[in-house]
């Protein structure tokens, strides 16, 4: 009844609004009844996810309707934080509950529900999920971070003492970065052994991510900054000002080229990393950022946060265009021969065949490359052989 009643939900209360074209505002996603407290975009851009202090999680396809997919119910209160792995197969939740809920989704956008785990005795603030989709990483209100094997119920445990906003793990998985209520950013390896203190915010730290070759580490505060280190270092590269009320939240495009923060007073910025030069800023349209992701064609940012709908304050995810050209995804050509004219014939040294011709007898033609564009192949003799509570971030 109250997964009926959370999809019945999602269709009455989902509104997709196409704005005005002078707008950046390109979409209004709706379909929760409270706040949004996260969301997650799958890695090939497919669908989004919003997590909410409903309890519900909601998917969105990210077609031209942003079409309602599911919504989940599992959580019985607010969902903090959403992560999915790389192959856009398999989504995990965590939130005030203390616990994790992985879900598959199939080729065709079918939903199903597949590992649970209680893991933390409060809230969990911070999530990532493993691309094998077997292992989660959490970190909690309780001071504790977690590595949970979800076939084996099998937990490692580290200890922070403090109760952590914001964890980045490292592509190799042997190290955690976090932050947490203090000013400090701390990198434990997997034994729970503290290896490194990045200081140099002067209030608190309230979101972490790491690079995609994990060079750099960036971190939003409510000191109203945003920095770079860099890790080789440990030390800051660039410092991005301008937010005029703490950063809640950053994100990374995809090639590396642009960063998007959110903040408190419900301004988006969107930077260009390498020069730390502000690009955009979009100011009065809403207030209290608590998400954002950019699309993988850097063309658009999605925001959970509070905005105005029909005269109304409500909450959900705001769709925007950045006024970056779309990255267009280019083939790569393999170098060959301009072909010759009709009615010619390309000369050809003794012992070697063209396409079309036939082999020396005794041998075989192996193909060893083939395209549209070229064959390569060799001859070779003859032979038989046959050769993947309550806690929300301020």
């Amino acid at each position: 009844m109250k997964q009926f009643l959370a999809i019945l939900i999602l269709l009455c209360t989902y509104v997709g609004i196409a704005q005005p074209s002078k707008s950046p505002v390109v979409y209004k996603l709706q379909g929760h009844s409270d706040d949004l407290e996260c969301l997650a975009l799958s890695v090939n851009g497919a669908y989004i996810a919003s997590g909410s202090w409903d309890g519900m999680v909601n998917i969105f396809k990210t077609d031209s309707n942003y079409t309602p997919m599911t919504s989940m119910v599992d959580h019985f209160s607010a969902v903090n934080c959403i992560s999915i792995t790389p192959n856009n197969k398999v989504l995990a939740t965590a939130g005030n509950d203390g616990k994790v809920f992985t879900y598959k989704i199939d080729s065709l956008g079918n939903v199903s529900k597949d590992k649970s785990a209680s893991i933390h005795r409060m809230s969990i603030n911070a999530l990532f999920i493993d691309p094998s989709g077997k292992t989660v990483y959490t970190g909690s209100n309780d001071g504790t971070m977690s590595i949970f094997d979800l076939a084996k119920s099998k937990d490692k445990r580290i200890t922070n003492t403090n109760p952590i906003t914001s964890i980045a793990v490292t592509n190799d998985r042997r190290f955690i970065f976090c932050s947490d209520n203090t000013i400090s950013i701390k990198k434990y390896d997997v034994m729970g052994k503290l290896s490194a203190t990045l200081d140099g915010h002067t209030d608190q730290v309230n979101c972490i991510i790491l690079s995609k070759d994990n060079k750099f580490l960036i971190s939003a505060s409510s000191d109203k900054t945003i920095k770079v280190w860099n890790l080789q270092k440990n030390k800051v590269e660039k410092t991005f000002t301008g937010h005029d009320w703490k950063v809640l939240t950053v994100a990374l495009s995809k090639d590396g080229k642009y960063l998007v923060s959110g903040s408190n007073d419900g301004s988006l910025k969107l930077w260009d990393f390498e020069s730390g030069k502000e690009l955009q800023s979009f100011d009065d349209i809403g207030s209290n950022v608590r998400s954002v992701a950019i699309s993988a064609d850097n063309s658009k940012i999605y925001a959970a946060m509070h905005y105005t709908l029909d005269s109304f304050e409500t909450a959900g995810i705001l769709v925007l265009k950045t006024g970056i050209t779309p990255v267009k995804k280019e083939i790569t050509k393999i170098p060959g021969k301009t072909p010759a004219p009709k009615g010619t014939t390309t000369p050809t040294k003794p012992g070697t065949t063209t396409p079309g011709s036939t082999t020396t007898p005794g041998t075989t033609k192996e193909i060893i490359k083939k395209t549209s564009e070229i064959e390569i192949s060799e001859e070779k003799k003859k032979t038989t052989d046959t050769k993947k509570d309550a806690d929300r971030k301020d």
